[in-house]
């Protein structure tokens, strides 16, 4: 995971914080959405728009869905600020 992943890894772990109170220590780029933080659509669709946010990207609902973990989030948005 490159510098950029691990910057993208930090917005999604702070957001899991502040939607799930959850242990920051706890939480990684291995970090499953469904598993671990038991997301439902509307937790994606916040993780979504912190994204957009931060980024100024569109992400949408139905690819960030698809991914598993954060870092298959972060390597979404580091291949979509690329292109």
């Amino acid at each position: 995971m490159n510098e950029f992943q691990e910057e993208v890894v930090g917005i999604l772990k702070d957001k899991a914080v502040e939607i799930f109170n959850a242990d920051p220590a706890t939480l990684s780029g291995d970090t499953r959405f469904v598993e671990d933080l038991h997301c439902k659509s509307v937790n994606i669709v916040q993780f979504a728009s912190a994204l957009e946010d931060e980024y100024e990207v569109e992400v949408p609902f139905m690819e960030l869905n698809k991914m598993k973990t954060f870092g298959e989030a972060a390597k979404l948005i580091d291949d979509k600020l690329s292109m």
